[in-house]
């Protein structure tokens, strides 16, 4: 698409642009015109042909348009939401057909419009299937295509989270990081609470200018300092960020950027007995409002529930009454 936008495929009106004059025929029509870019991919019967079924469907004109035009009106065509993708991807899809008709028909073969049509209803049909894989019987039509994709409704997955209690003699820690701006303003927060739910520490401040996984990281050598410091033995560890639970438990190497950090993490968990789990968001509330709470209002620092916020208490509480919190994703399968 690169090539045909800014006119760089090996056509014979480029040929001539190199001063390499020779005989032009267009090899995709009957009667044969001078091979152009232009004629190839939007003015030749078969083009006209092949842009027209496929635009007309979505309501563009192809009177008095330019194959950039036709092509810029695809990529901001005014459809819904879910037919962006597909109609930004349209132009490619006929370009590459129109392309390979070409090609086949230089060397002897023939395709016919109605084969190039068809193709580039298979290649579109195969891009609904990736992007919605929950879509049953997606149709090869265009017109029924785009009629599915409007009225479609997608499934969805509704996954029920909840903070957990730690086993008895257990502490549990959640941590924390928050970058506005990623990077730009930054904080940290992490809360410890006991077997009963009870708050041990809870901790927000802000932290250096920084970016959303240094924070993560950040917040999550805080806590495990503070445990060291008070000797803390049996810690269940527990955060949001899927990167970092990867990263700790030896899958994926830490970017470079917080691989100091890392390597502490590592030595601060040595001599103790430590689980690091991953939650969602969701069931991680507590310290992502200490987080925000260190940029909004100031750092905060307390070993008492009712040292907390109003905000805090009420988290903490719902946190003991096993509240769960209804995570809404549309259904991929």
């Amino acid at each position: 698409m690169w090539k045909v936008w800014k006119a760089k495929l090996p056509l014979d009106d480029f040929l001539k642009k190199v001063a390499y004059c020779m005989p032009s025929k267009c090899w995709c029509c009957v009667q044969p015109d001078e091979e152009s870019l232009q004629h190839l991919f939007f003015r030749s019967e078969t083009a006209r042909t092949t842009w027209k079924y496929f635009l007309s469907r979505v309501g563009i004109a192809m009177e008095g348009l330019t194959m950039h035009q036709a092509i810029t009106k695809c990529w901001t065509a005014n459809v819904c939401l879910r037919l962006k993708p597909i109609m930004q991807v349209l132009p490619s899809c006929v370009v590459w057909e129109l392309w390979k008709r070409r090609n086949s028909m230089k060397y002897g073969d023939t395709v016919t419009t109605s084969r190039v049509i068809y193709q580039v209803s298979s290649n579109l049909q195969a891009l609904v299937k990736v992007r919605k894989p929950g879509m049953d019987m997606v149709p090869h039509k265009w017109q029924d295509l785009l009629a599915m994709m409007e009225n479609f409704t997608p499934k969805l997955k509704v996954t029920k989270v909840m903070w957990e209690f730690p086993s008895a003699g257990w502490l549990k820690v959640n941590t924390d990081g928050a970058s506005r701006g990623d990077p730009g303003r930054s904080s940290i927060g992490f809360c410890i609470r006991n077997e009963n739910g009870n708050i041990v520490k809870s901790v927000g401040k802000e932290i250096e200018e920084t970016t959303d996984i240094v924070a993560e990281v950040k917040a999550v050598v805080e806590a495990l300092r503070f445990c060291r410091f008070q000797q803390y033995s049996h810690v269940w560890l527990q955060n949001d960020s899927l990167l970092l639970k990867r990263i700790m438990d030896g899958i994926w190497k830490p970017p470079w950027i917080i691989s100091e950090q890392v390597e502490e993490m590592m030595q601060l968990m040595n001599g103790a007995n430590y689980t690091v789990t991953h939650i969602h968001m969701e069931g991680n509330k507590l310290a992502d409002h200490l987080a925000n709470y260190a940029l909004d209002h100031g750092e905060i620092e307390c070993q008492q529930f009712w040292h907390l916020d109003a905000q805090g208490r009420r988290l903490v509480n719902e946190d003991k009454m096993l509240c769960p919190s209804l995570r809404v994703k549309v259904d991929r399968r």
